[in-house]
């Protein structure tokens, strides 16, 4: 009986197995059309990533500043001291700091105005970091600004920047000491470290003195004058 019973177990197995092949063999049809549909709609959204990001905005230009047709600017960049120190009386030495990311004309009209202005020492710092970073024409004019305002007349109050002052001493004596420069250039950093030197913000003996004619007193300011508003 036992036996009898097996067989019929093996018989009935066998029956099952061709209806499973045949579940199985329909799933696997009626699944495959949409695995392809997946795949196939997730294509575009790939190659859609490259155009969409063509397609975004760049970063738009720069408007043309202002100032370009400012009256008080326009008669600033002018070579009459009385203009760039009105200019500087208006916009004081933090609107001028500002003006120097326009750049070109701009940027020159300010640096010439800042020795005019009331507070210009609190450009001293600003002015020498910018004048670390930079080199060739655009020095030479940051220069000039940082002669300008250290040898103004000491001015009866506070100091305004004392730390900025400071700074600005060490980096002028940076400069000065850069054999890499020309020789024109070292020397306004040489003056403009010296006239902070009298202020007491450097040892005077940490300036080069290598480019002093042969007999001068070392310390002494040379270069062009600062204007005196």
């Amino acid at each position: 009986m036992k036996q009898g019973r097996g067989r019929e177990g093996v018989r009935r197995a066998r029956r099952r197995r061709p209806v499973a092949a045949r579940l199985a063999l329909v799933a696997l049809v009626l699944l495959a059309p949409l695995g392809c549909r997946r795949e196939q709609g997730s294509a575009p959204r790939d190659a859609a990533s490259p155009a969409s990001a063509a397609a975004s905005p760049s970063v738009a230009p720069r408007p043309p500043s202002p100032r370009l047709t400012d009256p008080r600017w326009r008669l600033a960049a002018e070579d009459d001291p009385l203009e760039r120190a009105r200019l500087a009386e208006a916009e004081g030495a933090s609107g001028l700091l500002a003006a120097l990311d326009d750049g070109g004309d701009i940027a020159l009209t300010a640096l010439r105005a800042l020795p005019y202005a009331d507070d210009a020492d609190l450009a001293l710092g600003p002015l020498a970091e910018r004048a670390r970073a930079v080199s060739g024409p655009s020095l030479p004019p940051l220069l000039e600004a940082l002669l300008g305002i250290a040898g103004r007349p000491p001015r009866p109050r506070e100091p305004l920047d004392p730390d900025g002052a400071r700074g600005a001493a060490a980096a002028l004596v940076d400069l000065a000491g850069r054999r890499d420069l020309p020789s024109d250039q070292r020397a306004l950093a040489i003056s403009a470290a010296r006239a902070l030197a009298e202020r007491g913000l450097v040892d005077p003996l940490r300036i080069p003195a290598d480019l002093d004619p042969e007999g001068s007193v070392a310390g002494a300011a040379g270069g062009p004058a600062a204007p005196r508003p």
